[in-house]
């Protein structure tokens, strides 16, 4: 929690990354869909995570919440998905995206444990390099940090840590050619 820097406001951000973790059921004791919200800082000094929504809802309840999440975000904010393995995966991402046409969504399956995903990013918030947005949703991320992996709930951080990672990712438009990030 300390590690984080509290800002009123989000800074100026080159892009931003909207990263989702997905789950379908509305019993309070499994887990939850989250979306996080991040951006790299137009003056290359850190990053912002700017928005965090996290909702136990069954599978249409999700959809509604990621294409309203979506609009808000504006068609500007990249998003990523995870795509499950197998048939039912791949065909729940291609409805995703149909519904999300307009936007910058991809999909991709994850790679690696939750632990090894969220590494790149717990790098970055204990140099300090992180700003968090004041907001109402602070507490519940901040309480899911602090245990993680350890606690009940990992949905944030995973979705935290695929937006991230999917930021660094993205290629970055200069002068009308395409600059790989290494």
């Amino acid at each position: 929690r300390h590690n984080f820097n509290m800002v009123k406001a989000a800074p100026t951000c080159k892009r931003w990354m909207r990263g989702w973790d997905l789950a379908a059921t509305a019993d309070e004791n499994a887990a939850a869909t989250a979306g996080i919200l991040i951006g790299e800082k137009s003056d290359g000094s850190g990053f912002v995570i700017a928005h965090a929504v996290r909702e136990q809802a069954d599978a249409h309840a999700t959809r509604r919440l990621i294409i309203s999440t979506a609009q808000q975000d504006g068609k500007t904010v990249y998003g990523s998905i995870p795509q499950d393995p197998g048939q039912a995966g791949k065909a729940q991402v291609k409805d995703l995206l149909v519904m999300l046409a307009g936007y910058p969504y991809e999909a991709s399956p994850e790679s690696g444990d939750k632990i090894t995903r969220a590494e790149p990013l717990a790098a970055q918030v204990s140099a300090g390099n992180v700003d968090s947005v004041q907001g109402p949703w602070n507490e519940a991320f901040l309480a899911e940090c602090e245990v993680f992996p350890y606690g009940k709930w990992k949905d944030q951080v995973d979705a935290a840590s695929r937006a991230f990672n999917e930021l660094l990712l993205r290629p970055v438009y200069s002068a009308g050619k395409v600059v790989i990030r290494i």
